[in-house]
């Protein structure tokens, strides 16, 4: 039966905590109309740690677990979603996504950072973790932009636009056009199953 599967995609999700990460993936997850599994903090089934590094063979065994019961045909599943913690290093989870599963059991699609436009600027504390986050996203969401002021939002573009240029979308409580994210046409969406595990 696993051959009969084509790639598993993957959505992997950065961004600080209030960022909107876990609104953005509920609403895309009910956009797409197909069975969606959620890789998210929240639950007690992985141990303490970012996933990119004590985290990371938590990770892996999870996943590892989720394709075997997608190729037994235990759960059906044709997107995967990550929710990172809000210190995570994108260099070390998307490295292992692309090298330690085959292409023809999963893929890394996409890779997402929301920034909160209404909690701009970052700290300098923070500014080296963002930086490394937008440079390594395929898309920006930039999120809560009801609540930030123009002067936010024009600090938040300039700061996305000095580190690289890629597709940007705006966004209020992580509504966004499905079809800019992950191409779908927002139908209605199919029973989703989904699994809260602990990445922080």
């Amino acid at each position: 039966m696993g051959n009969q599967l084509n790639p598993l995609p993957v959505t992997l999700v950065l961004g600080f905590t209030g960022s909107g990460k876990t609104t953005l993936i509920e609403y895309l997850t009910h956009q797409q109309g197909i069975p969606v599994q959620v890789i998210q903090s929240g639950s007690q089934q992985m141990s303490n740690g970012c996933i990119c590094c004590t985290g990371l063979k938590d990770l892996k065994h999870v996943i590892d677990h989720l394709l075997a019961d997608r190729e037994s045909g235990k759960i059906k599943c044709e997107q995967l979603f990550i929710e990172a913690s809000d210190e995570t290093d994108p260099i070390p989870v998307t490295r292992t996504i692309r090298q330690r599963f085959a292409s023809d059991k999963l893929f890394l699609r996409e890779v997402i950072t929301v920034i909160n436009a209404a909690n701009y600027p970052p700290t300098d504390a923070q500014r080296y973790l963002i930086t490394n986050q937008i440079f390594f996203a395929d898309r920006i969401i930039v999120n809560h932009c009801d609540l930030a002021t123009g002067e936010q939002l024009d600090q938040c573009h300039k700061q996305i636009r000095g580190v690289k240029w890629q597709p940007t979308s705006e966004a209020i409580r992580g509504v966004v056009d499905p079809k800019e994210v992950l191409g779908v046409s927002g139908v209605k969406a199919s029973v989703s199953l989904t699994s809260s595990i602990q990445l922080i």
